[in-house]
């Protein structure tokens, strides 16, 4: 894995980003990696029926209406 690493004064980081009082009128190492993109996961059926059990309060909604009402959810899932 590469990386980099670099002496700098605190006052070039500052514009970049917020850091503590204390590391003002400093020199500072900077370490740079590279993070592992991770595509985020997709949902199954199996997976969203799951997160659904007991989510569904009791209502005055018949079956076929409360199917309707998540249809979506399921509708986006591989």
């Amino acid at each position: 894995m590469e990386a980099i690493r670099k002496y700098i004064d605190a006052s070039s980081l500052m514009a970049v980003m917020a850091l503590p009082e204390t590391f003002q009128n400093r020199k500072l190492e900077v370490l740079i990696f590279p993070t592992e993109e991770q595509e985020p996961e997709k949902a199954d059926i199996a997976s969203i029926v799951q997160s659904l059990i007991g989510a569904i309060p009791a209502a005055d909604l018949s079956l076929a209406e409360m199917q309707e009402e998540r249809r979506h959810k399921y509708e986006t899932a591989d």
